[in-house]
């Protein structure tokens, strides 16, 4: 961490995540070391990778808001002695017209057995003076007296030449083609060899050198006839003496568009080149033209077309030619211009960077997602490169068997419905596996190597008849190279065979058999172990959703031999399937007595599971059981392919679903209200079919998933869900195949496929033992967003870990969240030390990859006054305890296409075991830089819901919609409002007909901002998540969430608007009634915008807020709406967007009822409602049942009627805050200040395009009232006031008799405090920190009267800063994190003598 040290404050500058913009290997000693260490530049450091142990050895700052373009790299010496090695190196970096020469020494000390310890420095040897023109390469050059020099070539086509001893200029050569270049690379070791091959912006590659003229000696130069001389005999010769021209080799023409990377081969004969033009060229550049003076034009002999974008980099070997693009793919060809492999693991803009080793054979590729990647070059090259001299020298790891099952070789004719094929097959291990086929077989195969396949026929069903469905559970054996299996068979006959089989692996043995009638003909489809249940329990499915739970005997009484015996075994139980779909897997929880089911048609199903029919002494009877509770379509309509369930708390039970969407599922289950909620989602963009997720070490967190296997299209894949990468793909056919896998404890390393194609079994078995653990592909750098970062917000840690965990430890880490211009949002870890940022969670994509413009962190929840009188308070004090256990914690984002999407946080806490688990990691370690990612792992969150506009797909009746404009604006104009929410005039009538076709024919709104809070209402288990946002359309409206329900509703729009808003804030002011218990009783919630136009809103939101929670208390929605519905994600969900509307109407009914209208599959129908206007857009289907409406009538009409969506009023518009946009806007935390008459306090600051700073401070007061006190009527209600006039205005509100006043005043204006666009700021009242397009981060000090003072500045490495935020880590000390393209994070530590309290 760079460290800058003054008397009042500290600054600790954290490592830039974000482009890898330049790679450079060194290569240390063979005997030192087989794998050479990687330098890789990211922003303005130099980062320091070990790669033989895949670690980052540390990072180096080397540049201040300078972006590291390139880094070469020249041995020096090594210096072996008896106690350590030293190994020193010099290495230039370069980026924009900046220079620098480091020497880097490497301390290498034996003291480990396995492997040296490593001390690395970086030095600063020389910081050259700032050139003219951009540098595009550097070369280091010999010189015959033994002195270094450094080629430096820039993009005025010309190269400077730097003498390293005396520190300057000795040479400066312009080429005769005196034009701008895209690109430059320097080829030789000294300057008689140097030659530059320059990209123009003609497309066109010029090859020059520099030569030497012959001239008189000059009288100052006694070597002045000798035609090369050393470096001091270039300080001799002199630019103006011309003794040095640049001469035009070739000029290489065809590329069609810009060139961005040039590479020479490694004898200088060969050039390729990269393009704009999608394509890369191999030209051959011979050398009997290079002593030609003339220039000579040549064509690239080789064009290699594959790219889908622009090619950004390139490597050049003598075999082989690797391209890097913007198509996030990195190709490798050969030599005769074929693509032999395409490596396709980053995300964004592509890959900038690929860099190939021959020695070691690995190739590096790094890119815009920050992402560093390390491929062995054999582990992806086919069999056809087995010629190439490079990859004779390694073998792959992954082994591919083909078998035959044992009687294959006896068919002569061609398959037939009688011949012998593979019906099933399951891994038990990776060299084990079970075969079943068509005529009743089964084998136990054993795989001993490439030409050793030990077959042992276990037995054959009775009749021969072909086995439909297999199941296998292993057990522990009881000895080494033992075997324990418990295989299911199910046959055509309907019969189920249970074979046990034990012994030794090779010579396998069966134990018994248990063989009985389990259904009739061709109905017996599935047959599935419980491991929770053990073997004494067998399921079997029929097509019907029909599911029977069968009892073994004990295999090891002394009544149950190893024969058939139908007595052996019992029918417990038949559940039935309400949906009549094939149960396709299952799992259950014996502590909860529950079952769930997954069918082929994407429902989950929930059966009891009573403890009394799994106890042995229980009599067998057939027990019929119904479901519990279900939820459809939690897959769609695709088959769900695993149920896994797991322990959450005392009474609720955790489940987690895969199925055909691509999708995995988390549901709640609460044993005591039998109730059954989703809770969160996951997306796989990569897989269509997920079969399973996997996390290390078999832990019970369902929601720890690290790695995903599946199928997409015809090809099997294993997927990393912590690094995004792939770890296994394997063509195979598809997942209707027979098939299986087996995955070891890592899947990068260890894994095993098989599958059957052509009545061919074929393995593909990667399996490295642990004592090999150089594992290939390698992660580097961590996975960050692919594009730019247009928002991010802390989350805080207050629940993160157990409250038992070390405070000292864990309080220094901090979590970020993040919207991305590609849609996605990640959930970063930030933990002070060398490698600052640890760890990076991806929680999803907006539906469609609709880029996110904003997104907020909710948590503290607010509860409004009970107006119930029948809920005592003893009631309510229960409820809250119980509630305050559930309380959500919620990330709103929203976007482009009006997506609004609510991530739910997964608060699993920490138990005492596993508090212990992170306090002895963190002992072991001995220090807080090394704290252990579990504790991070905990913390993550879900994809709960998301709502978005309808998708039109036609026009159809454009015509027939417009002309009811006029016709809705008159009965807009009809209706009216009572004060508070204030008249709807023509501005409003105009902005609902727009609206109106806007909705069905504008698609590219965006959401600009959001802010959200959490309410609660005592006696209610209803949360409700108020969220505000702004769109481009330029409204504003209040919309919430009902948790858990998932239902979206309409509250009010705040109105008018004649800009779009770009920045939004909330504030909740407590307030009290005076008391002697000083009980508060509510709040008041207020929103503060910043538009387009400058100016900056204040609206006062308590009123329809505090209603629409109490209507919604009392109302049970629930009972009315179907809410147990899977959330559009726009993937597998195959279902239309359904909307529903609460909303009041009028009808023939007595006055004061409202009507709830609820759009399903057969019309509209009307109940009582709140008279808010709802969109439950997560929805397939919707049915209201007769009954549920019945039941919820007398509550709905015992709800006053309101209007339909009410519009809110600003109480104060701020005109002219700034002179054009507001891009940013922060509110500080209210302080109480009861002492004085302002009650409470709070300050806004904002940035705009301006680049000035404005801040403001609010006060709020509470008005005492006594029983004969008058009411003050409410007073400057929609003011508008010029910035410069804002001395004291005051707004007085009243809100179910609570009395209160806002006053406006301490305005304060910073011009000029960025020398760009500001994009981020954010204030505790004590401090401001703002960002700009300058790069700059400023801290302030918020003095008297909203004074803003300067104190310090600082350059950041992230260019186009577009986001700024922070949080108080202690008295005087934050964490700034700032986001654009990548994020970096800032430690401002400020004096101590700065009191908080300004």
């Amino acid at each position: 961490m760079g460290k800058k040290d003054l008397s009042e404050w500290r600054l600790d500058v954290g490592q830039y995540l974000g482009e890898i913009s330049a790679l450079c290997f060194v290569h240390l000693p063979s005997h030192l070391s087989s794998l050479p260490f990687l330098l890789a530049g990211s922003g303005s450091q130099v980062l320091l990778y070990d790669l033989e142990a895949g670690s980052l050895i540390r990072p180096f700052q080397v540049f201040h808001g300078i972006r590291l373009h390139g880094i070469s790299c020249n041995f020096i010496n090594c210096t072996e002695g008896s106690v350590s090695t030293r190994v020193t190196f010099e290495v230039a970096l370069f980026g924009e017209k900046r220079v620098k020469l480091f020497e880097l020494n490497f301390e290498l000390s034996p003291n480990s057995q396995y492997q040296p310890e490593t001390c690395v420095n970086l030095s600063l040897v020389q910081s050259l003076p700032r050139l003219s023109h951009w540098v595009f390469d550097v070369c280091f050059l010999k010189v015959c007296n033994g002195n270094r020099s450094l080629a430096i070539g820039c993009s005025d086509n010309s190269i400077r030449v730097w003498d390293i001893s005396n520190s300057s200029i000795i040479l400066e050569v312009h080429s005769p083609e005196r034009c701008l270049l895209y690109s430059m690379k320097l080829w030789g070791d000294n300057l008689e060899a140097l030659r530059i091959a320059s990209g123009t912006i003609y497309n066109e590659i010029i090859v020059w050198k520099v030569d030497w003229e012959h001239v008189a000696p000059l009288l100052n130069s006694p070597e002045g006839n000798h035609a090369h001389g050393s470096s001091s005999d270039f300080k001799c010769f002199k630019l103006q003496d011309q003794q040095h021209t640049a001469v035009n080799l070739f000029r290489l023409v065809g590329h069609e568009g810009s060139i961005f990377r040039i590479e020479w081969s490694s004898c200088g004969s060969k050039l390729v080149s990269v393009s704009d033009d999608r394509s890369a060229r191999i030209w051959e550049v011979r050398a009997e033209y290079w002593k030609d003076s003339d220039s000579i034009e040549e064509v690239g002999s080789s064009v290699l077309y594959g790219h889908n974008a622009r090619v950004w980099d390139c490597c050049l070997t003598d075999s082989f030619i690797i391209t890097a693009g913007e198509d996030c793919t990195c190709r490798v060809w050969g030599s005769d211009g074929k693509q032999l492999k395409m490596i396709k693991e980053h995300i964004g803009r592509g890959i900038w960077r690929c860099l190939y080793d021959p020695l070691s054979s690995l190739l590096v590729t790094a890119g815009f997602d920050s992402a560093i990647k390390v491929h062995q070059f054999q582990a992806f090259l086919p069999g056809s490169l087995e010629s190439h001299p490079e990859a004779k020298e390694f073998n792959g790891r992954t082994e591919i068997f083909s078998l035959k099952i044992p009687n294959f070789s006896e068919q002569i004719r061609l398959t037939d419905s009688k011949s012998e094929y593979v019906r099933c097959l399951r891994l038990t291990s990776e060299d084990t596996l079970y075969i079943a086929t068509n005529h009743g077989y089964l084998y136990h195969t054993k795989l001993c190597d490439m030409d050793s396949v030990n077959w042992n026929k276990i037995l054959q069903v009775s009749e021969g008849m072909p086995i439909i469905c297999m199941d296998l559970l292993s057990n522990e054996p009881k000895y080494p190279c033992g075997i324990d299996d418990w295989v299911a068979l199910g046959d055509g006959k309907g019969n189920m065979t249970i074979v046990r089989v034990v012994g030794d692996v090779h010579t396998p043995q069966l134990s018994f058999t248990f063989t009985w009638s389990a259904g009739i003909e061709r109905q017996l489809l599935g047959t599935y172990w419980c491991k929770s249940l053990g073997h004494r329990f067998i399921f079997t499915a029929d097509p019907k959703g029909r599911l029977k739970l069968w009892r073994l005997c004990n295999p090891f009484s002394s009544d149950c031999y190893a024969s058939s015996k139908t007595n052996n075994v019992f029918l417990v139980a038949e559940f039935s399937s309400c949906f009549g779909a094939r149960i396709m897997c299952l799992d259950a929880s014996f502590e909860d007595e529950v079952l769930f089911c997954g069918d082929l048609r994407g429902n989950l199903v929930l059966f009891p599971l009573l403890r009394d029919l799994l106890n042995d002494k229980s009599v067998a009877l057939h027990v019929e059981l119904s479901p519990l509770n279900y939820f459809k379509g939690a897959h769609g309509i695709s088959t769900v392919s695993n149920v896994s369930v797991a322990k959450l708390r005392s009474n609720q039970t955790e489940i987690r679903s895969t199925g055909g969407d691509g999708c995995i599922c988390y549901l709640e289950y609460d044993k005591d209200r039998e109730s059954l909620e989703f809770i969160g989602m996951k997306q796989v963009k990569e897989l269509s079919l997920i079969q399973s997720v996997s996390a290390e070490n078999n832990s019970i967190d369902l929601a720890s998933c690290n790695y995903a296997a599946g199928f997409a299209s015809t090809d099997f894949i294993i997927w990393n869900l912590i690094t995004e990468a792939k770890v296994v793909q394997i063509p195979c056919g598809g997942w209707r195949r027979p098939h299986s896998y087996f995955l070891g404890d890592v899947p990068e390393i260890k894994n095993c496929f098989a599958y059957v194609k052509d009545e061919v079994i074929h393995i593909h078995r990667h399996w490295v033992s642990n004592g090999e653990r150089k594992m290939f592909p390698k992660n580097l750098h961590m996975q960050f967003h692919g594009k730019e970062i247009h928002t991010l917000c802390f989350v805080s840690e207050n629940f993160q870990v157990g409250a038992n965990v070390k405070k000292s430890a864990l309080n220094k880490s901090s979590w970020i969240a993040t919207g991305c211009e590609d849609g996605t949002v990640r959930l970063t870890r930030y933990s002070p030390g060398f490698e600052n940022w640890s760890s990076s969670k991806l929680l999803g994509e907006h539906v469609g990859g609709s880029a996110v413009r904003s997104i907020c962190f909710v948590s503290e929840i607010n509860q409004i006054s009970a107006v119930v009188d029948n809920v005592s308070e003893e009631i309510n004090r229960q409820n809250c305890v119980a509630e305050d256990k559930e309380n959500p914690f919620l990330l709103i984002s929203v976007g482009a296409k009006r997506v609004l999407t609510s991530w739910l946080l997964r608060h699993r806490g920490i138990d005492k075991m596993e508090e212990t688990t992170v306090e002895r990691k963190y002992n072991r370690h001995g220090n807080d830089l090394e704290l252990s990612l579990g504790a991070s792992s905990s913390l993550s969150f879900q994809w709960l819901s998301t709502d978005m506009p309808t998708k039109n797909s036609s026009t159809h009746g454009k015509k027939k919609d417009i002309k009811k404009v006029d016709h809705i604006t008159r009965n807009i104009a009809s209706m009216n409002t009572n004060a508070n929410t204030g008249s709807i005039s023509s501005e409003s009538r105009e902005r609902e007909a727009k609206a109106f076709l806007g909705d069905k024919y504008e698609d590219d709104w965006r959401y600009l901002a959001v802010t959200a809070f959490l309410v609660k209402c005592p006696g209610s288990r209803l949360t409700v998540c108020f969220v505000v946002v702004a769109c481009s359309d330029a409204t504003l409206a209040l919309r919430a969430l009902i948790l858990p329900l998932r239902l979206w509703f309409e509250v009010a729009m705040l109105v008018p608007l004649s800009s779009p808003v770009l920045a939004l804030q909330h504030v909740i002011m407590p307030i009290h009634l005076p008391s002697k218990e000083n009980v508060q009783i509510g709040s008041s919630y207020f929103v503060i915008s910043g538009a387009t136009d400058g100016s900056i809103a204040f609206w006062d939101v308590t009123g329809p807020v505090e209603a629409f929670v109490q209507q919604v208390s009392t109302l049970h929605i629930e009972n009315f709406i179907d809410c147990q519905k899977r959330p559009r994600t726009g993937r597998g969900s195959q279902g239309g967007r359904w909307w529903r509307n609460l909303r009041h109407t009028r009808p023939n009914k007595e006055s004061g009822s409202s009507i709830v209208s609820v759009r399903t599959e057969g019309g509209v129908q009307n109940h009582d409602a709140c008279g808010v206007s709802a969109k439950v857009n997560d929805t397939e289907n919707c049915t209201v049942e007769d009954g549920h409406i019945a039941s919820c009538e007398p509550e709905l009409n015992a709800v006053n009627s309101t209007s339909e969506i009410c519009e809110i009023r600003p109480i104060h518009i701020l005109n002219n805050a700034h002179q054009s946009g507001v891009n940013c806007l922060h509110v500080s935390k209210i302080k109480n200040c009861w002492s004085t008459e302002c009650g409470f306090h709070f300050y806004v600051v904002s940035g705009g395009d301006d680049q000035a700073i404005h801040c403001l401070r609010v006060d709020l007061s509470l008005l005492a009232r006594g029983p004969d006190s008058e009411i003050i009527a409410a007073d400057v209600i929609n003011s508008n006031s010029e910035s410069e006039d804002v001395k004291s205005l005051i707004y007085y509100g009243q809100e179910q008799n609570q009395n209160y006043r806002i006053r406006f005043y301490n305005y304060f204006r910073a011009t000029s405090a960025h020398s760009s666009a500001i994009k981020g700021i954010w204030t505790d009242g004590t401090w401001v920190f703002s960002t700009g397009l300058d790069q700059r981060v400023r801290f302030w000090l918020l003095e008297e009267h909203s004074i803003l003072s300067q104190h310090a500045h600082l350059v950041v490495s992230v260019p186009e800063p577009e986001a700024l935020s922070a949080r108080a880590c202690g008295r005087n000390h934050y964490e700034i994190a700032v986001a654009g393209r990548g994020m970096q994070m800032v430690e401002f530590h400020a004096s101590t003598d700065i009191d908080e309290e300004q």
